[in-house]
């Protein structure tokens, strides 16, 4: 009993570390530094670090794909900072929370940074 109580323990801790601590794409937006930071701590948690919202998000609670070509084409700069400002449906509001600076280059920096290349 004590053996399958250490197997299990030691499964959970393996995956505890692989989902948080050895994420490679969580560590490279903590690694960017700035208003990546900031990203990876308020908006990553729903939004995802390739900025897609997940398959349950985007399906549950409508989070906007970033990486959607058509999205991008059709959501205003200052459409955006208001929503991340006020907060919209399930997105709690950053005013106050975040500078008006990290709003802005949130969605400018962050946010547009999703927008698909073209293929050349």
């Amino acid at each position: 009993m004590k053996k399958f109580g250490l197997v299990v323990a030691s499964v959970v801790v393996f995956f505890t570390i692989v989902h948080t601590g050895c994420n490679p794409q969580r560590a490279a937006l903590s690694e960017k530094g700035g208003i990546w930071a900031v990203y990876d701590r308020e908006c990553q948690k729903c939004h995802k670090a390739r900025g897609s919202g997940g398959l349950v998000g985007r399906m549950i609670f409508k989070i906007p794909d970033f990486t959607d070509t058509k999205w991008q084409d059709n959501v205003s700069d200052s459409r955006l900072i208001i929503a991340v400002a006020n907060g919209k449906k399930k997105m709690p509001a950053y005013k106050g929370k975040i500078t008006d600076q990290e709003i802005v280059d949130l969605v400018k920096v962050c946010v547009r940074s999703f927008y698909p290349k073209e293929d050349s």
